[in-house]
């Protein structure tokens, strides 16, 4: 079977999707929706070269979203007055990724006058989650048992938490207008860092709405290294959003975000090409960094707080008192404890050692130092590696 076989079009998929649900509105913003899906799948044909034993999973997951943008409308139109709810915020932790957007959040997320965004949730977000019946929900216990059954590498890489605020990848890609940097699409990623995602982040506030109707509180906590591509559209959506974007030397963030991207690419038909997915890695973060700099000279920097790595890992109690100072909110005691008992769980060597060199992806640092010397100098970021 060809790749063209392989991958069904956007209209049999969303014909699909209405006949297994018995629905058919996919509500506002279909016509975004099916661009980026229909970007998505020709990307799939022409660049992933993917082994086809991944297809199920790959097909099933465009599947469950487009059902689950179905199920999301049907849940509004039998609860009209979740519409009305207030969203607070967000705090949105954003930046290069590699660089302490997961530790920061997952210690925020600690505090319950936060509202995280799970990946559980994220998921499947319908029926909503309810307050009090979360701990025997199957979606969170079906996502502790495949964080259990991951590679022993990815937990060295990555900090897996169930309950901690997560990319909002599945959120977005319910108008596949998401990163979607777990697979090798990246025809479709260069059509995304361009493109209009008004829409995707409207949509987007309205799932909120959704998971929060039966689960306070309103202040969203949100993470997410991607959103610095399209900080106005987030804010289009948000207009009370917050920004704190971490920031660490790119010779040590962008190899360790290349080791992880080709370490969850699904298995492909022929070797890896590891140098192409480094040079796709490099050239997709330098560009965001781009955007997101020329968005904060039009949006204005008092949205924004700036934490490096270097700081979180020296002192992370400090970072935190700062960024709750900065935000206005009260760190009580009781959190405060909590999170230094996380930090204590979580320290550097706690998981084991993330071991990777930049030749691996055929980066050299002194080009990434060259390439993002715009970047380090406008952010003052600390230099970690000689190049």
């Amino acid at each position: 079977m060809n790749v063209d076989e392989r991958y069904p079009g956007a209209d049999e998929l969303l014909v699909e999707a209405t006949q297994e649900t018995g629905l058919t509105d996919f509500g506002a913003g279909t016509e975004s929706l099916v661009e980026g899906l229909e970007v998505f799948l020709e990307s799939l044909r022409r660049d992933a070269g993917l082994d086809p034993s991944t297809d199920p999973l790959v097909v099933g997951d465009i599947r469950r979203r487009l059902a689950n943008r179905l199920l999301i409308e049907d849940w509004y139109a039998q609860h009209p007055e979740i519409g009305t709810l207030p969203v607070r915020g967000p705090v949105d932790i954003n930046g290069l990724p590699r660089t302490g957007t997961t530790a920061l959040a997952n210690m925020l997320a600690i505090d319950p006058q936060f509202r995280s965004l799970r990946g559980w949730e994220q998921k499947y977000p319908v029926p909503p989650p309810v307050l009090g019946e979360e701990e025997t929900d199957w979606r969170r216990q079906a996502l502790i048992e495949e964080n259990a059954n991951l590679p022993a590498e990815l937990h060295e890489m990555h900090i897996y938490e169930v309950d901690a605020t997560m990319e909002d990848g599945e959120t977005l890609g319910l108008s596949f207008h998401g990163q979607q940097f777990t697979l090798p699409v990246y025809g479709y990623h260069a059509w995304w860092r361009g493109c209009d995602m008004t829409e995707a982040f409207e949509h987007h506030r309205r799932v909120v709405k959704v998971l929060q109707s039966q689960r306070p509180p309103d202040l969203w906590l949100y993470k997410a290294p991607h959103h610095n591509f399209h900080l106005e559209a987030l804010l289009a959506a948000y207009p009370d959003a917050k920004f704190v974007m971490t920031h660490r030397d790119p010779v040590k963030s962008v190899p360790s975000w290349a080791s992880i991207v080709s370490t969850i690419f699904p298995q492909s038909a022929q070797p890896f090409d590891f140098h192409r997915c480094g040079a796709e890695v490099s050239n997709h973060l330098r560009t965001g960094v781009e955007q997101a700099i020329a968005a904060r000279a039009r949006l204005g920097e008092d949205r924004f707080l700036d934490v490096y790595h270097r700081e979180l890992v020296r002192d992370p109690m400090a970072v935190v008192r700062r960024v709750y100072e900065w935000l206005g909110l009260e760190l009580t005691p009781e959190v405060e404890r909590a999170i230094g008992r996380w930090q204590q769980t979580n320290n550097s060597s706690t998981h084991g050692s993330h071991k990777y060199t930049p030749e691996q992806f055929g980066l050299a640092a002194a080009q990434l130092r060259s390439d993002y010397r715009f970047y380090t100098d406008h952010f003052d970021v600390e230099l970690e590696v000689d190049a």
